[in-house]
């Protein structure tokens, strides 16, 4: 390993593996272990580094701590034909999420549109991951969570009282890759810096403020202020529906209840989701729809390319290629998320191996 890579190169096995022995022996079941981790690989596959095991360290402290339930009893609350209130037991974000996005499409297999709200949850990674779990169903899923920390001010306002609340909308195709939107409501998600923190690299200037209010550039003073909504105040009323949704219809909390996933290791932290399921066929025969989306995909990404564009994507594409790319190749994990996922190993005996 050449000190000069600012990357280490780990396969996909090996570093699941390390993650999911990392999660069985601070006391998560292997089912649950494997579930959680399969999420946190495949953020790192398609590049959504911000969301995969960067996030291991922070999960493991808060274990120990004790404000996360290693095995939780997630059940449904209370129930409709179509709609449910899943109690997460304050179990880790990802078992919660999959579960709840289980219960729902179960609940639209006869052709429901059905949608699913969640409490006493934690952090559970990227939305795109439960939305796609709809799309093998011919099912249109959407994932709506709430952020584990305040970092957005309203619209105006010299306060946090708000995550950037990523959501995401996957829909299936025909001989097409699925159109997948997964984003955060600022104009970068807050993972970003956190992994541009750890080695000083700088920010683009329309990521966030430091505690001063004044935009910036410095990752570490950007932790300390405040994340820039996506297009100015629709970005902020955006993230305000969202977490609205993600919250009122469950009672996870909101605003002020709140607390910091990192800096807060005394209580847990009832993150709220939202989770939604649209069955094609209870609107369009699924053979038009899926010929009608690869049309649809076709046309945009056929559109004339500006100057210089070599390829016109549609949401989800690049991240679906850059997968294929790293589980051939390996994926690259940045020195110092490795340095950190070794001393996680080192403390509870296990070995990463990078290629």
């Amino acid at each position: 390993m050449s000190d000069a890579k600012p990357h280490v190169i780990v396969g996909e096995d090996s570093l699941k593996q390390f993650c999911t022995r990392v999660l069985i022996l601070i006391g998560i079941s292997p089912e649950h272990a494997n579930a959680i981790t399969g999420s946190l690989i495949e953020a790192d596959l398609q590049g959504v580094t911000s969301h995969g095991v960067v996030r291991l360290p922070i999960y493991v402290q808060r274990l120990r701590a004790g404000v996360i339930n290693p095995r939780p009893n997630v059940q449904v609350a209370q129930e409709t034909t179509t709609t449910a209130v899943v109690d997460g037991d304050n179990g880790m974000g990802q078992w919660v999420a999959i579960r709840a996005m289980q219960v729902a499409i179960y609940k639209a297999q006869p052709g429901n549109c059905a949608f699913v709200s969640v409490r006493n949850s934690n952090h559970f990674g990227a939305a795109s991951y439960y939305a796609r779990m709809a799309v093998p169903h011919d099912m249109i899923g959407i994932s709506f969570t709430i952020g584990g920390i305040n970092h957005m001010t309203p619209w105006g306002g010299a306060q946090a009282m708000l995550g950037n609340n990523p959501f995401s909308i996957a829909l299936p195709a025909g001989h097409e890759r699925p159109v997948v939107l997964d984003m955060a409501c600022s104009n970068a998600a807050r993972g970003k810096i956190i992994v541009a923190a750890k080695d000083r690299t700088p920010i683009p200037d329309n990521w966030a403020t430091g505690p001063n209010g004044e935009t910036t550039t410095d990752p570490v003073q950007a932790l300390k202020g405040f994340m820039l909504p996506v297009g100015g105040p629709k970005g902020y009323s955006l993230t305000l529906v969202i977490g609205l949704l993600s919250t009122m219809l469950s009672g996870a909390a909101f605003g002020s209840e709140v607390t910091h996933m990192y800096e807060d290791l005394g209580r847990p932290q009832n993150i709220g989701h939202l989770f939604g399921v649209l069955p094609i066929t209870s609107f369009e025969p699924v053979e038009i729809y899926k010929r009608r989306m690869d049309k649809a995909i076709r046309e945009i990404r056929d559109t004339p390319r500006a100057p210089g564009v070599e390829r016109i994507y549609l949401p989800g594409e690049r991240e679906e290629l850059l997968a294929e790319e790293y589980r051939r190749t390996g994926i690259p994990i940045q020195k110092s998320v490795w340095m950190e996922l070794q001393e996680v190993g080192n403390q509870l005996g296990v070995t990463l191996r990078h290629d």
